[in-house]
This record gives structure tokens, C-alpha cells and sequence, in this order.
């Protein structure tokens, strides 16, 4: 009996210590995956105020490249993914718009599905290789999920990257950093 009891109070312990953890690649990732295999979060603890972190650039080192954008529902939330080829996330600054969202090339209003518009700003960064080719080349993502309604690329210009999210209402988000590839995960809560 005793042989027995060491085993499970072990794995009780590893499990309890890796508690919280995302997988390295997770069902979030792959398109068109739903979240009913990752954690069912139902206690949502977001923000509706701007959220920063600064990371400037630095000398000789080029600004990363998105690698992907993916988005997924949970019970409770919607998840879009930004997948980058590095292992950290570059600086970032999410917010809800105050005004109409507008192309950072030609000023011109750009138009997204849902009320209100969720922006998620890059820097340094890029969303094109070093030909000049677009990454990733799908950059106008039509949802249609519960709080994410459609995500598409503003901006890639200059070192910065800016993707709106269009969403059913001003709910409360949250943002997750992962590495290994770096991620950056943002959750929409979904209205009632």
C-alpha cells in the first residue's frame, strides 16, 4: 500500500506545481480550433482600460516578425493568438478605440465588423519578411464568434504592427504573455 501512495501524492504535487501553465502548443493554436480542450475559464478577472508594456527596440537587432493569428471560443471568452518568430513578445499597447479606426498608410477609416474595436499595437515589430512579403498572409480574419467578431491587420509600417479587433461590446479582456514561441494571447469575455 504504501508503494502506492508515494506515486499518486507525487503526481497530486507535479500536477499542483504546473497548475496554470499552458501546453507549448496549444488546441488555441491551430485554425479553426475551438477551446473545449484547454482550460474552461468561467471567473474572468479582465480590464476595459488601456494595457502597455514597453519593450524598446534595440541597436542591431531587427523588430520581430508576426508569425500567425488565430482566434478560438471558450465558455466564457474569446481568444485571438499572435503568434511570433521569437521567444519573447516585442512591446505592446492594447486599448479600445475612442474614435473610427483608420489605416496607419493612407489614413483612410477602416471598416470592422461588430460596435466597438479592440486595438492591439506592436513595437518593434513587422508583419513582412526581409522581401517584403506579407506575414502572415491572411490579414482580414471574418469570425463571426461571440465577442470577436472579425481581426484584421491597420498597420505595418515603420517597426509597428496594428491589428483591430472588431467586438460585439466594450467587454473586459486580459492578456497573457507565453514563450517558446512567444505568444500573445487576448481574451474578449463574453457580454451577457
Amino acid at each position: 500500500m504504501p508503494r502506492r501512495v508515494v506515486p499518486v501524492a507525487l503526481a497530486a504535487l507535479v500536477g499542483a506545481a504546473c497548475r496554470g501553465r499552458e501546453p507549448r502548443q496549444s488546441a488555441v493554436d491551430a485554425p479553426g480550433a475551438t477551446l473545449a480542450s484547454a482550460s474552461q475559464d468561467t471567473t474572468f478577472a479582465g480590464t476595459t482600460a488601456p494595457l502597455q508594456r514597453l519593450r524598446p527596440a534595440r541597436a542591431g537587432v531587427p523588430a520581430v516578425m508576426l508569425r500567425s493569428v488565430t482566434a478560438a471560443s471558450a465558455r466564457g471568452y474569446d481568444r485571438v493568438v499572435f503568434e511570433l518568430a521569437s521567444d519573447s513578445a516585442p512591446g505592446y499597447r492594447v486599448e479600445y478605440a475612442a474614435g473610427p479606426v483608420r489605416s496607419c498608410g493612407s489614413g483612410d477609416v477602416v471598416s470592422v465588423a461588430g460596435t466597438q474595436h479592440l486595438l492591439v499595437r506592436f513595437e518593434p515589430a513587422r508583419a513582412h519578411d526581409d522581401q517584403g512579403n506579407p506575414i502572415p498572409q491572411q490579414r482580414d480574419l471574418a469570425l463571426g464568434l461571440r465577442a470577436v467578431k472579425q481581426v484584421k491587420l491597420v498597420c505595418d509600417f515603420e517597426g509597428q504592427v496594428e491589428w483591430v479587433l472588431g467586438v460585439a461590446a466594450a467587454e473586459p479582456y486580459r492578456v497573457t504573455e507565453l514563450a517558446g514561441p512567444a505568444r500573445l494571447l487576448l481574451d474578449v469575455k463574453h457580454g451577457p
